[in-house]
């Protein structure tokens, strides 16, 4: 099936020969920005708790650094939470506030930390993960909102930097 992207997000899709009709059009819905901020507020406030969760239960012999790290690393996402609800609420929008919908909101999805406080090499990979997801989403609403709202740009940049220096330490415990 061929495909042509028009603006705002619209595809005009051709299908096979024989169908009823050559072409159809599918609009893929793009997020507002309000809904971006949501997602970011719901996703830095889960990635919060689970790094306060895995800072109180790690363990072994290794584990006093990696638990300081996580520590403040849980210190760093709730401050940008702080400031993403504060952002939305300056748009004139309703920060998610129920816990149940923070983990349908958030653009990452929240998985069970791990349970042993002694795999630590399990924690550091599960949270690679989630620092590697944040960068991302960064930068796509880095991208959305360079030209249309420098506010947020420079709230994402900051936040897509943050991650980006987690995403490296973590990574180097690896190494």
């Amino acid at each position: 099936m061929e495909s042509t992207t028009l603006p705002f997000g619209i595809s005009l899709n051709k299908l096979p020969r024989d169908s009823r009709s050559e072409t159809y059009l599918s609009v893929k819905k793009e997020t507002t920005l309000l809904e971006d901020l949501n997602q970011a507020l719901a996703a830095e406030t889960l990635a919060a708790f689970r790094y306060l969760y895995l800072s109180k239960i790690a363990s072994g012999i290794n584990s006093p650094p990696l638990a300081r790290m996580f520590e403040k690393m849980a210190e760093g996402e709730w401050q940008h939470a702080g400031v993403f609800m504060e952002r939305i609420i300056q748009l004139g929008g309703v920060p998610v506030s129920k816990p149940t919908e923070m983990e349908k909101k958030s653009f990452h999805p929240y998985t069970e930390p791990p349970r042993r406080g002694n795999d630590l090499k399990a924690m550091i990979k599960d949270s690679l993960k989630l620092e590697r997801s944040a960068v991302e989403f960064y930068q796509r609403l880095a991208t959305k909102t360079r030209d249309s709202d420098l506010i947020t740009y420079k709230i994402a940049l900051d936040a897509m930097v943050d991650e980006a220096g987690e995403e490296q330490k973590l990574a180097a415990l690896l190494d």
